[in-house]
């Protein structure tokens, strides 16, 4: 498998880059919502317990006292939420953050005083209690707030990884962009990796070039790219869908400047890839339009992988016995390794080893999966059809999950020569390549949807990357379990899987 300082410059070929940074150097910025939120609501916690402990009570009203101290940090919560309090923007300014954590605090008070009316019948909270819990609300809230805002002041840049950014355009209006990029708010956020254009740059702003278009296309990946802005002027409208629709294949963010938005999906239209309407992105106080978004950017991420370590763990634990049995019979039955490793793809078309246990009688030259199995396939080992039909010849790739190289759930992993009558995959459906924004998965939309077996038609080959797209498109962690659940109920067992 290609280390981190691998990339894939073109389908089934890589190279050594220097870039591995990126990815690891920083957190995101945008990854430090969720703690902080939860930091602030236990520090409050802490803080209103601790006034309980300040004033004496009646054991009756002692659980009452101990309610409003944890519901009154989530009510906190919800009010800083709603009134944008957690933007990042905002908690760098100390006057701007501490306003609207105390502000919301008093609404958490109001709220949770009116609850506890209505509860009762009256307000029987003790009211020393009440204005000492307060007071020591604001006390913990001030300070955090103030602390905070320090440490994401502009000195602690280097600690958050900034979001890496290429511009296709070499115009007047990409040069517009690459200044308010490289200055204020925007470039504390957000890193020029580099602008993508043949033509000479209208301006002085200095930037790195990055060559072509397919110079981006095939480099996307070891820049460590997380978007790609499209700043062509209208004019060029039909070039901006095509070259958006291209894009949509890489694992980036895919924006345009709003002049291109109404008009480039148009310019596309007739060829039947029509884009779509776009969301707003503020970009430090510029707005562009993004297109497409990472499935699995941030917190999205985050969940995900989450998922995949606590159910791939107690699988392998509960898979283990049976794929030791497995491997006995594989060994008695016929000669060769237990274990097989094959290359295929991985996010952003890297390639990498997976697992699987050995089904056909062993062949060298066979092992790189350039020759499909077929219904009655010969080179298939009496013990590997049973392994097939069942799927238990997959229970390795859990192994691959917990490394990071697979999820439970995603788009299938393809051998680097698969092909489709006679050509590669990759080249008999354009839009192939979409399919690997997110990691390959064990199982996935199309294989519950009874698309498993041979590939040997176009029209097969493209309805699996169709249900590929829909779930890189649409991904959710209910989605996610509902396939999980679908594959235990039908997937394991299936006549197409030969």
């Amino acid at each position: 498998m290609p280390d981190d300082g691998d990339a894939v410059r073109s389908f089934g070929e890589s190279h050594p880059t220097p870039v591995a940074l990126a990815r690891a150097r920083g957190l995101s910025r945008e990854l430090l919502i969720g703690p902080i939120a939860c930091a602030e609501a236990l520090v409050l916690a802490v803080a209103c317990w601790a006034a309980g402990e300040w004033v004496e009570t009646a054991p009756d009203e002692a659980w009452r006292h101990l309610a409003a101290s944890v519901l009154a940090p989530l009510l906190f919560g919800i009010a800083a939420a709603a009134g944008g309090s957690y933007q990042l923007d905002r908690l760098e300014r100390r006057p701007a953050s501490v306003g609207m954590a105390v502000g919301a605090w008093l609404l958490a008070a109001v709220v949770l005083l009116g609850i506890g009316t209505i509860w009762d019948g009256g307000l029987t909270l003790t009211p020393a209690w009440i204005v000492l819990w307060f007071a020591g609300g604001v006390a913990v809230l001030v300070p955090y707030r103030l602390a905070l805002a320090a440490w994401l002041q502009p000195a602690a840049a280097p600690r958050w990884r900034r979001t890496r950014v290429a511009v296709v355009g070499t115009t007047t209006q990409a040069q517009s962009l690459l200044g308010w990029l490289g200055h204020g708010e925007a470039a504390r956020r957000y890193q020029v990796v580099g602008v993508v254009g043949d033509g000479p740059f209208a301006g002085p702003t200095p930037a790195t070039r990055l060559g072509g278009i397919e110079d981006l296309l095939r480099d996307a990946p070891a820049l460590a790219l997380d978007a790609v802005l499209v700043a062509l002027p209208p004019t060029q409208a039909e070039r901006a869908g095509e070259l958006c629709q291209r894009l949509r294949n890489l694992p980036v963010d895919v924006w345009v400047v709003p002049e291109l938005a109404g008009t480039a999906g148009a310019g596309t239209a007739g060829t039947g890839a029509a884009l779509p309407a776009g969301v707003p992105r503020d970009l430090g106080g510029r707005f562009v339009v993004e297109l497409w978004g990472r499935p699995l950017r941030d917190w999205r991420g985050v969940v995900k992988r989450a998922e995949d370590l606590a159910l791939a763990l107690p699988l392998l634990v509960l898979a283990l016995p049976v794929m030791l049995a497995a491997a006995l019979a594989i060994r008695l039955d016929s000669p060769g390794p237990m274990l097989l490793r094959q290359r295929r793809y991985g996010y952003a078309c890297r390639p990498f080893e997976v697992l699987k246990l050995r089904s056909m009688h062993y062949d060298p030259v066979e092992v790189s999966g350039t020759r499909p199995a077929v219904k009655g396939d010969a080179r298939i080992t009496r013990i590997g059809r049973f392994l097939r039909a069942s799927s238990i010849d997959e229970l390795p790739q859990l192994i691959n999950v917990l490394r990071g190289e697979m999820s439970l759930v995603g788009p299938r992993a393809h051998p680097v020569t698969m092909q489709v009558n006679g050509v590669a995959y990759e080249q008999a459906v354009p839009c192939y390549p979409a399919r690997h924004r997110m990691r390959p998965g064990i199982t996935g939309l199309a294989q519950i949807n009874g698309l498993r077996g041979l590939v040997d038609t176009l029209e097969k080959a493209e309805r699996r990357v169709d249900y590929d797209l829909r779930y890189v498109d649409n991904w959710s962690l209910g989605l996610d379990l509902r396939i999980l659940w679908a594959t235990v109920l039908r997937g394991f067992l299936d006549d197409a899987a030969f």
